[in-house]
């Protein structure tokens, strides 16, 4: 009998290693990753898009709760009610089979260059390996796929790339929902179905209440974003803040930011 490891054993085994050889390295101090994080999140680097000073202080305070994120986490929750919760071994070896899977809200992570990026996908199809279309929800008044969702999605797209997945296919799809829609239960299926079944065809689509963005995910545009914010995890240089002061009008870290002034006095 053979005792070589199925694909997706592999797999499994690779991305649980990796997990905890970052924590060890955090635990013994040897993490090379700013504040001592033992990784670096996909939705950490989207955010250095809006605003580098926000991330930072975001590290150094802590989490302040707003009623705007808080919707945002309810409706994430809502749209993923239907899903069927399974092993991450199920998962994986699904992923690998000739059945197209929809994996929602899956946990990857991969190493790139010197350091591990990882982020919660909020969907991905798969099929014999290979990952076909990747999907990032927001909620939003505005219709406009802002630069940070397409950085968020790429990170994603990489890290994907990094485990060894097939991503020569691979579509981002950014969906973009008003907040007053968020209770409709089959719009997730409802986007889904419609990206497969007219993108990557078609590049914008109208689904219901929802305005849909098909891109083609290309490795090489995906590092540039993703080197440009690893050199400050890296310490290579200070946050740069938004020279947009609209953005700081509305910042939880308003009251304790110091460039806040000197970005409203430009």
């Amino acid at each position: 009998m053979s005792n070589m490891k199925k694909p997706y054993e592999k797999l499994l085994d690779e991305q649980e290693r990796l997990y905890q050889d970052a924590v060890t390295k955090q635990q013994q101090g040897e993490t090379n990753v700013r504040f001592g994080r033992p990784w670096v999140s996909a939705s950490r680097i989207a955010e250095q898009y809006y605003c580098e000073q926000k991330v930072e202080l975001h590290q150094q305070l802590g989490e302040i709760e707003t009623e705007e994120k808080q919707r945002g986490t309810d409706a994430h929750e809502e749209l993923t009610e239907e899903a069927i919760e399974t092993s991450r071994a199920e998962l994986f070896e699904r992923i690998y089979s000739d059945q197209l899977t929809v994996a929602q809200e899956m946990l990857v992570m991969s190493r790139f260059r010197d350091l591990v990026l990882l982020g919660q996908v909020d969907a991905v199809v798969f099929r014999h390996g290979q990952a076909l279309m990747l999907f990032e929800f927001k909620f939003s008044r505005s219709k406009i796929p802002y630069n940070g969702y397409h950085v968020q999605a790429k990170v994603y797209g990489k890290i994907l790339e990094g485990m060894g997945l097939d991503v020569s296919n691979l579509h981002y799809v950014i969906a973009v929902i008003p907040p007053a829609s968020r209770n409709e239960s089959t719009l997730f299926s409802t986007i889904v179905d419609a990206a497969l079944t007219n993108g990557p065809n078609q590049a914008r689509l109208n689904v219901g209440p929802a305005h849909v963005y098909v891109y083609p995910y290309r490795s090489h545009d995906a590092e540039r974003d993703i080197d440009w914010a690893l050199d400050y995890w890296r310490s290579n240089r200070e946050a740069i803040p938004t020279r947009n002061p609209n953005k700081c009008k509305s910042c939880e870290y308003r009251n304790s930011c110091k460039v806040k002034a000197e970005v409203s006095a430009r």
